[in-house]
């Protein structure tokens, strides 16, 4: 079975999450960019703008495509607002791309279920699996045993 994991990260956590998946599965990984990102005051204001009002801002042009994967398992970080802008994107321009799809969610303080509703009800799917680690379980160690359950259900390890 061929896997792609892709993620938006914006301050690593989810990054460090989709290598230890991307690894733990074989799969291949690809990172959601921003076309205009940036950490100054106006580009937090913008995202959270973009939140608001569920806005889909321009990406990069990804380096893999979806199509040619059998899974593609979707990192975001975890927000009260719901998805973050640019994966929202991802998922609306490459959706039909995807023909199975599994979902993470790093560091949501009680905010995954709402990202996992917005990403199934974008993709048009249900995900295979989900996984969620709360911000004390970004250590590696601290969420082994969720991530195993989450390869489990995926049935990949």
């Amino acid at each position: 079975m061929k896997i792609l994991v892709v993620y938006f990260s914006r301050n690593g956590h989810t990054a460090r999450m989709a290598k230890e998946v991307a690894r733990r599965c074989g799969a291949d990984l690809d990172a959601i960019q921003e076309r205009d990102s940036g950490a100054t005051g106006w580009a937090r204001w913008r995202v959270g703008w973009q939140m608001l009002v569920r806005a889909n801002p321009p990406i990069l042009q990804p380096r893999r495509n979806p199509r040619r994967y059998d899974l593609v398992i979707i990192g975001a970080p975890g927000t009260r607002l719901g998805v973050a802008p640019a994966v929202r994107t991802y998922v609306s321009q490459y959706r039909d791309c995807f023909n199975r799809v599994a979902f993470f969610c790093a560091e949501g303080p009680d905010a995954d279920e709402r990202v996992f509703a917005e990403l199934t009800r974008i993709c048009g799917k249900s995900p295979e699996a989900i996984f969620r680690v709360r911000r004390k379980g970004l250590p590696p160690a601290a969420h082994k045993d969720g991530l195993t359950d989450f390869m489990n259900d995926l049935r990949v390890e």
